[in-house]
């Protein structure tokens, strides 16, 4: 008998949250996830690899569609024109989102209007290389800084595109630090990489996919500094540039975002099923694999990182004078 009423008291206590759960909203078709990029970068095997595990928790496929031009503007633009029902997200990065409303002089869609973030896949930071061949005595970022601040007119440094994220993250570190810098721009980190290895660009910040292989003992190029907040668990040698100019943080995250006339039953079921899957062993396995950290979760959260997001990047844009037009 006993055993028969908890039985029963459990099943009335456990009904509240699977009529929740029912009453849930779920996509009545599928889902795609737009990503602004070609097929092969980190943020299309995140956003494949979330799609597969998403699907079935909200029980209908998850495709990815890479629309890649135009800075992300027209996956940014498909997404916040389509049909508001929770079926189109956009995967983004720090340059359509708190970026490209300061570098673009026109924009068909409104980064802070249009769009809602719902859930943070990873992050993984850049790193901070030096040439030998052109700095062969520099060694940290402390270094750097005096070779740079000893030479009349500054030094020259490289990037992988005027208005990009290495472009703008060097910016923020030439207003930190003081420094006068002449920017080269290039088209992608392959000609850069090329120019660094010869000694003709002393340093650059670059992505770590494209920079650490030609890093290490022996290697090509020296890593003096990653541009995460703390070090970085793959790398635990190199220190962070917080570490000699503190509150320094610019490293690319990659993150869902959902159109802000979302009704919140929808954004708050998408949300929970993002979570479902990012804080979950696989994720941890993938971001481990993929040498990448996990971020904070919940739209309060991300809402807050947003904003501090935008105020830093639309500053160092301004700074920098970069235009895309």
């Amino acid at each position: 008998m006993r055993a028969t009423r908890r039985l029963v008291l459990g099943t009335v206590l456990s009904a509240p949250f699977v009529a929740n759960a029912q009453d849930a909203w779920r996509p009545s078709r599928p889902v795609r996830l737009v990503v602004p990029f070609a097929p092969g970068g980190l943020t299309d095997i995140l956003a494949r690899a979330v799609a597969d595990q998403l699907t079935p928790v909200l029980g209908q496929p998850v495709v990815v569609e890479n629309r890649a031009g135009a800075g992300g503007n027209l996956a940014a633009e498909a997404v916040a024109r389509a049909a508001p029902d929770g079926t189109s997200l956009l995967v983004a990065t720090q340059g359509i989102i708190a970026i490209n409303k300061a570098l673009f002089s026109r924009l068909s869609y409104d980064p802070d209007a249009d769009f809602v973030p719902i859930a943070m896949l990873a992050q993984q930071p850049n790193l901070l290389v030096v040439s030998p061949r052109a700095l062969p005595e520099v060694t940290t970022l402390a270094g750097l800084i005096a070779a740079v601040k000893a030479k009349p007119g500054g030094m020259p440094y490289g990037s992988n595109g005027a208005g990009s994220f290495t472009h703008l993250s060097m910016e923020l570190l030439r207003s930190v630090a003081g420094l006068e810098l002449t920017h080269v721009p290039y088209r992608g980190s392959a000609p850069l990489l090329t120019d660094m290895v010869a000694g003709t660009i002393p340093f650059a910040f670059d992505g770590l996919a494209t920079s650490a292989p030609q890093v290490g003992p022996g290697g090509a190029l020296r890593a003096i500094a990653v541009t995460s907040a703390t070090r970085f668990r793959a790398m635990p040698d190199v220190p962070a540039v917080a570490e000699t100019l503190p509150g320094f943080d610019a490293s690319p995250w990659y993150g869902v975002f959902a159109q802000s006339k979302l009704d919140e039953p929808v954004l708050a079921a998408l949300e929970a099923a993002f979570r479902r899957v990012l804080e979950g062993p696989a994720w941890a396995a993938l971001l481990a694999q993929r040498q990448a950290d996990a971020m904070p979760q919940g739209r309060i959260a991300l809402a807050q990182l947003m904003a501090r997001e935008r105020q830093v990047w639309r500053e160092a844009v301004a700074r920098s004078g970069a235009r895309a037009d």
